[in-house]
């Protein structure tokens, strides 16, 4: 396997990798992921029975990666590739983000003839109005790179319809299926909720940076404390480098009495947070398919989140939360208001999320990607 984030390091994509890895080995096989070196970090180790190698990368911050820093792990990641491979000997290649992912994957399949899977994830798919918006010119620079990758791949696979459909702008006749993340069932579980709190408590989980949409949350309070008929919390857990903005931005609206920024949480803790919620909110303006929303669907949670790829293929309107256009303040107002002062619909919704979320247990999605695997084989 090649992703160039592995927990702790990077985000929801390093989760994916760590599920599946698990999986994988529980189910008999050898796996051994390639990542990225990251300060104390062990060059190698053994975690939950897959065997995980450290390269050598210029990375600078935990939960964010500049572009010069991925291209570092393209290097090395290749050189890692072509060292290991008659050590090793794999049979298949999981790429997890074709870019930077994918180029000793390309390698394996030229050199050797060893097929590989793509795993696409989010903002390595080219999309319109990126966000930075420095990524159009990238992705014009990348996208021969990127075709090629995915051209030359056995199989590629889109966590979410939607990622489907933007990646077939770029590559119109490439095949792709969809696989979407999972959840680990036995650690996110819901919790008896009381309809009428003296609090409600709102959380919102990711990495402090633009993309992640923090600051419409923000923004949003006003009109919220405005129309909310309780007395309500956010809690926004996470950090980065976007973290003192958000600070500031709510002092300057004066709202900052309403949130607690947690900081960063260890995993293990996650699933009490999501326990301690009455609401989750994810305000995103570009995802793969957030993990988050699913843990807090797996938790009993309502969900407000904004209407992106993968979002919309977990959230209902009406049924298990309220969606809007990704950058509407007022629409996030409004489906937070009505969430707050609505407790009975809060209680069913949550309801309806647990019975939605059950059908993504990391063991039917792991099964998923065997079964694709099993068939590379045979026709090999």
């Amino acid at each position: 396997m090649l992703n160039y984030e592995f927990p702790p390091v990077g985000g929801g994509g390093g989760w994916v990798t760590y599920f599946l890895g698990k999986h994988f080995a529980e189910a008999g096989h050898e796996v051994l992921l390639i990542t990225s070196q990251y300060r104390g970090l062990p060059q190698n180790e053994v975690i939950e029975g897959f065997h995980v190698h450290r390269v050598p990368v210029l990375r600078k911050s935990k939960d964010v990666c500049g572009v010069h820093e991925m291209f570092t792990y393209v290097v090395s990641s290749s050189v890692s590739s072509l060292r290991v491979v008659r050590r090793f000997q794999p049979e298949l290649v999981q790429v997890f983000f074709g870019i930077p992912s994918g180029g000793g994957a390309y390698l394996l399949k030229k050199i050797f003839g060893i097929p590989y899977v793509v795993f696409l994830g989010g903002r390595d798919v080219p999309r319109p109005n990126p966000d930075p918006l420095y990524y159009q010119w990238l992705y014009a620079i990348l996208a021969p790179a990127i075709r090629a990758i995915w051209r030359n791949a056995t199989a590629v696979v889109a966590c979410s319809d939607g990622l489907r459909e933007l990646a077939l702008r770029t590559a119109p006749n490439t095949k792709i299926r969809v696989i979407p993340d999972g959840l680990d069932l036995g650690r996110f579980s819901s919790v008896a909720r009381q309809a009428h709190p003296e609090c409600v408590q709102i959380l919102t989980v990711g990495r402090l940076i633009p993309r992640k949409g923090f600051q419409f949350l923000i923004r949003a309070l006003p009109e919220v404390m405005q129309h909310a008929s309780c007395e309500f919390k956010i809690e926004l857990v996470g950090d980065g480098p976007y973290r003192a903005e958000l600070v500031k931005l709510a002092d300057e609206l004066g709202v900052r009495h309403k949130i607690h920024f947690a900081g960063s949480v260890p995993y293990s803790d996650l699933p009490q947070k999501y326990h301690e919620a009455d609401i989750f909110t994810l305000c995103s303006s570009a995802e793969g398919m957030p993990l988050v929303v699913l843990e807090a669907m797996g938790s009993g949670l309502p969900v407000a989140a904004s209407r992106v790829q993968g979002i919309e293929d977990l959230v209902e309107v009406g049924v298990n939360g309220t969606l809007f256009p990704p950058g509407d303040v007022d629409e996030l107002a409004q489906g937070l208001i009505s969430l707050i002062n609505d407790g009975n619909s809060r209680i069913k919704m949550g309801k309806a999320s647990i019975a939605r979320v059950q059908k993504y247990d990391w063991k039917n999605i792991a099964q998923s990607y065997l079964e694709i695997y099993q068939r590379i084989l045979r026709s090999k």
